[in-house]
């Protein structure tokens, strides 16, 4: 299975080893899914990981960002004529659908609305459709 994850996801998943975030990414280290990023998603995961007010090692956070990278899909993302509610998470819908991934994981659904599109999850539906 393969999917796109937003980076609140991974934030989520990196400072709490007990949710559901952080399932998904065992299920990533673990190689149970895939996850498709391309260079901008990559950027936006070291960079918001770093940043102090999460107080994470910046050695293990580039790490866990090369662990993604090479467990994951890199993707040539083609630009989309979309409007979303944060144009800053159009990226991730640009991957979701250049790479034809079964969904994005976010957890600001609200973000992409105006796609109207059911590959859009939670982390709870997610982890509900994947042990389905």
């Amino acid at each position: 299975m393969k999917i796109v994850l937003d980076t609140n996801v991974l934030v989520a998943g990196t400072l709490n080893p007990r949710g559901t975030p952080a399932d998904i990414l065992n299920l990533i280290l673990n190689e149970a899914v895939t996850v498709c990023y391309d260079d901008r998603i990559i950027s936006e995961y070291r960079g918001v990981l770093k940043r102090d007010k999460f107080k994470l090692d910046p050695d293990a956070v580039d790490t866990l960002v090369i662990h993604i990278e090479d467990l994951g899909e890199r993707v040539d993302a083609k630009p989309r004529a979309v409007a979303i509610h944060d144009p800053d998470d159009l990226m991730f819908y640009e991957v979701l659908e250049s790479s034809g991934a079964d969904f994005l994981v976010t957890g600001n659904t609200k973000h992409f609305e105006q796609v109207k599109d059911k590959r859009i999850v939670t982390p709870a539906v997610f982890m509900g459709k994947y042990f389905k």
